[in-house]
């Protein structure tokens, strides 16, 4: 499945990259995220509870940033495992500044596997963008600006 889109935040790139990095406001941003813990440098441990459709799960989930370009771009790679299926996802993050304003586009792709797969991909693509927009409202509300 392919996730893409982009958010505009009324703040500076520097600021968006900061949080973007920052583990404890990433704990924040993340719908369900229960605990993060960096199990080294740009590596995280989570736990996560989601619901999907009618399928709810707790997941043990790596995070990894790679390919860093600050503060322009990064690669985020995740996995996340329950009873109830997988996700795992790719995608490229970049950051690019426009009259005082910072767009974040994301573009990748995600696979889910396990009773989580039975949804249905119509269905799965649209929880898929709630849980991403969501994910960067809360990062615009960190930056203490507003999504334009």
């Amino acid at each position: 499945m392919e996730v893409a889109g982009e958010i505009v935040v009324n703040a500076g790139k520097e600021e968006v990259w900061r949080v973007l990095n920052d583990p404890s406001t990433l704990q924040k941003a993340t719908p369900g995220c229960k605990t993060l813990t960096e199990v080294g440098p740009d590596c995280y441990q989570a736990k996560i509870s989601v619901g999907v459709a009618a399928v709810r799960g707790e997941y043990e989930s790596t995070i990894q940033i790679l390919e860093k370009c600050e503060p322009d771009r990064y690669r985020l790679v995740m996995t996340a495992n329950s009873p109830v299926g997988f996700v795992s996802g790719d995608a490229v993050v970049e950051l690019i500044s426009e009259n005082a304003k910072t767009h974040i586009q994301y573009s990748g792709t995600a696979q889910v596997g396990g009773k989580i797969a039975g949804v249905g991909q119509r269905i799965l693509a649209g929880i898929a963008k709630l849980i991403v927009n969501d994910f960067f409202k809360k990062i615009a509300k960190e930056t203490n600006a507003q999504i334009s």
